[in-house]
């Protein structure tokens, strides 16, 4: 099969929804504030070092799995669009229904650096959700007339730079404004983001392929 990289049409509404889906605060971003309170900016940097592998991880993980299904029959793409599609609509009721936002601590042993990442990679595969995730979301965006692989590749460091710069958002803030991220005061991310999930997993089931 011929190798080919998505193109705008597809990358636009793609980052579009991945910048959505990282921005509602998780465990990801809970851990990441509460080690920037605890442990200060450094601290946060090598967990996120450690968590950006880990999304690297599960992305070649997709990838593989991704090219190997294709190679066996590309009609499971459309039953992974719809199992997709239903993953986001329940993201989107969840983030809907959801009463809690980011969850702050701020003690804990001192860490190295490279316990602090090891931290953060755990942290990652720890949350099956976050492999569900991947799994659900990229390939909808996948045109499988082609290789698939160079594709998640693609749309997966796409997914891990948003959610990095996301993440880092979140610790500037922490570390600037505590009270304002304490208990409940980001609920209504998660509003405005369930909404938008809800309708790009309506896009995605309508969604066909050339």
């Amino acid at each position: 099969m011929i190798i080919h990289f998505p193109d705008l049409a597809t990358l636009i509404p793609y980052t579009i929804a991945a910048i959505v889906v990282v921005i509602v605060p998780g465990v990801t971003i809970s851990t990441v504030v509460s080690t920037a309170l605890a442990r200060g900016l450094g601290g946060a940097l090598w967990f996120e070092l450690g968590a950006a592998l880990a999304r690297l991880t599960m992305v070649v993980l997709v990838a593989v799995a991704l090219q190997l299904v294709t190679g066996v029959v590309s009609a499971l793409f459309d039953i992974i669009k719809y199992l997709g599609a239903a993953y986001l609509l329940y993201l989107g009721i969840r983030y809907l229904t959801s009463r809690t936002g980011i969850q702050l601590t701020a003690d804990g042993p001192v860490r190295s650096g490279w316990r602090q990442a090891a931290a953060g990679f755990l942290t990652l595969w720890g949350n099956p959700k976050a492999l569900l995730f991947f799994g659900a979301f990229l390939p909808q965006f996948v045109d499988p007339r082609f290789l698939a692989w160079p594709q998640v590749i693609i749309l997966g460091l796409i997914e891990i730079v948003a959610a990095a710069l996301a993440d880092s958002a979140y610790t500037a803030l922490a570390l600037g404004a505590r009270s304002v991220l304490a208990g409940s005061g980001l609920v209504w991310v998660n509003r405005v983001a369930g909404v938008i999930l809800i309708g790009a997993s309506i896009w995605l089931a309508m969604l066909t392929r050339g």
